[in-house]
């Protein structure tokens, strides 16, 4: 089984980034025309998704995200907790205290995949219709590495 990699570069600056035609056209260079494709994001808050790409579905995606995490939650509990714990950064062992504050990246993270793996046949990843792959960031921008790996068949 032969294996092909290639990564993508990119500086995220917004919730939803059309990468289809990027792999559609790594799919294409290869030698075999047929096995899978997977698109993978090793970034715990950048995700990848198969979604419709129409602008109110990611609208609706939007609001449903704001909802159920919002950036800025309302104080809750007996110590009117407004933070995320993930947020609380000086209780934290594991990170510098100049960590982005983002426990609401995290939680939205929960809804998404890190990974896609498509079929190819042909060529082509066997997508429907209406289905686009998407990089979907949770963080202001950033920097990010979007990895294609091409499984041949």
């Amino acid at each position: 089984m032969t294996i092909k990699r290639k990564i993508l570069k990119m500086k995220t600056g917004k919730l939803f980034t059309n990468i289809t035609k990027e792999v559609v056209e790594f799919c294409n260079i290869q030698e075999v025309k047929e096995g899978i494709i997977c698109i993978f994001s090793k970034h715990t808050t950048c995700c990848v998704k198969i979604l419709e790409d129409e602008l109110f579905h990611k609208a609706d995606v939007r609001f449903f995200l704001d909802k159920i995490a919002p950036k800025w939650k309302e104080p809750e509990g007996d110590h009117k907790n407004i933070k995320y714990l993930h947020d609380l950064i000086s209780l934290r062992e594991d990170c510098p205290l100049d960590e982005p504050i983002n426990g609401h990246s995290h939680i939205r993270s929960l809804f998404f995949n890190s990974s896609e793996t498509i079929p190819v046949i042909d060529g082509s990843p066997i997508l429907g219709k209406w289905q686009s792959i998407f990089v979907v960031e949770l963080d202001p921008t950033r920097d990010r590495e979007i990895s294609l790996t091409f499984l041949e068949g």
